[in-house]
């Protein structure tokens, strides 16, 4: 039975790395030991990290030489307002 409900999944305190190429994500994660931070493999160029880990990711694309962007998604979840 087909649901017409859409559903939506909200992460915090998470940080969005995109890479300038498949290969470049591939290496990243798994020569360098940063799939454990993933959270989510959003497509072949970018994954959810866990926004702790922001920094020494993108340390590490920068010493292997890859172009990159780090773009940061909600430090925290949202109060009463």
């Amino acid at each position: 039975m087909a649901s017409d409900q859409s559903w939506a999944r909200v992460y915090y305190n998470v940080s969005l790395i995109e890479c300038d190429s498949k290969e470049a994500l591939d290496e990243l994660l798994s020569l360098h030991g940063l799939d454990r931070y993933v959270v989510a493999r959003v497509s072949d160029l970018a994954v959810v990290v866990d926004g702790q880990q922001k920094a020494q990711t993108a340390r590490i694309l920068a010493r292997l030489g890859h172009s990159y962007r780090v773009s940061d998604v909600l430090p925290r979840a949202p109060g009463p307002e």
